[in-house]
């Protein structure tokens, strides 16, 4: 896994140029690391930017927040789901969001999502255990 990403690699990734970077650097939308006189960049550095909504990772937080005996009736649940294209990406996962929304209203729930590869994107659920486990069914009765 990559840890971290030049300006060059970075720019090509958003598809904009190295100027753009740099006026980012100036303007302080994007932050990095400078190693060696030139400009590294982290996941959540570039998450920022982009403004993705889970700049954490969701498994470090479950165990994080998880743990007193109020909310140790917790679950997680990490599922790799494959796609053919961008629009059967955007498809399953506005399914996916609309199901999130409709099954259960209660605090305690998490939802993440992530493009893992062109070919595959990760759901993340935590939350009530019988929540997570009814939501696993629907997904693999739905994308599997």
């Amino acid at each position: 896994m990559k840890n971290y990403w030049t300006v060059e690699e970075l720019a090509k990734e958003l598809q904009v140029t190295t100027r753009t970077i740099s006026n980012y650097l100036k303007s302080g939308e994007l932050t990095g690391t400078k190693i060696g006189g030139q400009w590294r960049f982290t996941l959540e550095d570039i998450r920022k930017l982009t403004g993705e909504a889970s700049l954490n990772n969701p498994i470090t937080e479950f165990i994080e927040n998880f743990t007193t005996p109020e909310t140790f009736q917790q679950s997680l649940l990490a599922l790799n789901i494959p796609i053919k294209n961008q629009e059967e990406l955007e498809t399953i996962r506005d399914q996916i969001i609309e199901q999130y929304n409709q099954v259960y209203s209660g605090g305690n729930r998490r939802f993440n999502y992530e493009l893992l590869s062109p070919d595959y994107f990760r759901v993340i659920l935590s939350g009530p255990i019988k929540y997570t486990l009814n939501f696993g069914a629907w997904l693999e009765q739905k994308f599997y």
